[in-house]
């Protein structure tokens, strides 16, 4: 019987009636992922959304550079948006109502793409949020780029190249960095 209670002993000195589902000690610079996606924090949500906004724009405007260097106008990939909704007629050359559609629709979609961002990424820091923004700007080249706006018969007509939407949803994620700016302007916090 003596020797069963030495066997319910571990190696490392501690007591076998612990559960084995117990606290885990973390060491240091460790952070717990689960418990930090689990908490709300409006705010932060709400900057999010604001460097969405700001990292689409951003992008939009990239976009317009690479559309012009193509011999497009301008306002040609702010038109893209609207497709879905205005159909054939949303690129339309010129100064039309599309532009303005689409920049709405682009900054709803964007300032959602932030949101969720800012919920995942709790940290201010530099290289976390660059790398942070290299993934949330891949991940949305292809489940956005690739295969949802492809759903659409309008925009998949429009034959965008997929090269330059990659550097155009690259310059997204990483200018979705200015959530360090407006975390500090609508929180209060600098981490």
């Amino acid at each position: 019987m003596e020797n069963l209670s030495h066997v319910s002993q571990s190696s490392s000195g501690k007591n076998a009636s612990q559960p084995l589902g117990g606290p885990v000690p973390q060491e240091e610079g460790e952070i717990d992922l689960v418990a930090t996606w689990l908490k709300f924090d409006l705010p932060r949500t709400i900057a999010g959304a604001v460097a969405g906004i700001f990292a689409g724009m951003v992008a939009m405007v990239v976009a317009g550079l690479l559309a012009k260097s193509a011999g497009m106008e301008f306002w040609y990939p702010f038109k893209i948006p609207a497709a879905p909704f205005l159909h054939n007629g949303a690129m339309t050359y010129g100064m039309t109502s599309a532009i303005f559609v689409g920049v709405v629709v682009h900054s709803i979609l964007c300032a959602i793409l932030g949101m969720i961002f800012s919920h995942f990424v709790k940290t201010n820091q530099t290289l976390p949020l660059l790398g942070a923004g290299f993934m949330w700007g891949t991940f949305s080249w292809i489940f956005i780029n690739n295969l949802f706006v492809k759903s659409f018969q309008n925009v998949m007509e429009l034959d965008i190249p997929a090269g330059s939407a990659f550097l155009v949803y690259l310059v997204f994620g990483f200018s979705l960095i200015s959530i360090r700016l407006f975390d500090r302007i609508i929180c209060g916090r600098a981490r």
